[in-house]
């Protein structure tokens, strides 16, 4: 079992930042449509020197269809949000409980 994530910066190059109604936009018209479950965290991330709020989402799976959605919605943020890039992480776990 493996935790994929992406981590997406909320500055956008030379237009701001992504404000809170953006967010909410693209998570209700992109991520819910494209991903059946993850966790988001809210984050602080440094880009070219400079802090910038991020938002992380998360999700652990051994279906690569469902890590396929993921890598997809980091690139309709990157399009949407003109971003330079995404960070994508693949952590191991080696033990997975819900109790």
């Amino acid at each position: 079992m493996q935790t994929h994530s992406i981590t997406l910066g909320m500055n956008i190059p030379n237009a701001g930042t992504v404000t809170n109604q953006m967010w909410i936009d693209f998570l209700n018209v992109t991520v819910l449509a494209s991903l059946e479950y993850a966790t988001i965290t809210d984050a602080i991330g440094i880009y070219k020197g400079t802090l910038e709020k991020s938002k992380v989402i998360s999700i652990t799976t051994e279906d690569p269809a469902a890590v396929n959605a993921l890598r997809q919605v980091g690139d309709a943020y990157k399009q949407q949000f003109n971003q330079d890039s995404v960070m994508y992480a693949v952590t191991a776990v080696p033990l997975l409980q819900f109790t």
